[in-house]
């Protein structure tokens, strides 16, 4: 960098002012050099990869529920959740694959006596 002599020195601070912000006469900042995008494109390709594998995770969550709904007959909600803690699963991707099972009818939520959701294996 140049050194800057003393006479550009004492424009720039004849011009700045502690109230320049006020009245807009406050020069521009020098542009800085923006990052390269090498950083975002990575984000992006994570992202699109983490994106491809949750439907594929979904119908392996899907699958080990109904399974262990199956074995059991009737599961209470708090049971599944447990044993899908229990197994590593996340909460979403069980109430997804829930959703799923019940939309097509392969099991049935319905309420005990106590009040508990409780899902059940549809023969």
């Amino acid at each position: 960098m140049p050194r800057r002599t003393k006479k550009e020195e004492s424009k720039e601070q004849a011009t700045a002012s502690i109230t320049t912000f006020l009245y807009g006469t406050e020069e521009k900042p020098k542009a800085e050099a923006k990052p390269t995008a090498k950083p975002t494109e990575a984000r992006t390709t994570e992202t699109k990869t983490t994106e491809k594998a949750t439907p594929q995770q979904t119908g392996g969550v899907e699958d080990m529920v109904l399974n262990h709904i199956m074995n059991r007959g009737v599961i209470t909600k708090d049971e599944l959740m447990a044993w899908g803690k229990s197994k590593g699963l996340r909460v979403a991707d069980i109430l997804r694959a829930i959703e799923n099972l019940s939309s097509k009818g392969r099991i049935r939520k319905r309420l005990n006596d106590k009040g508990n959701l409780i899902y059940e294996y549809v023969k």
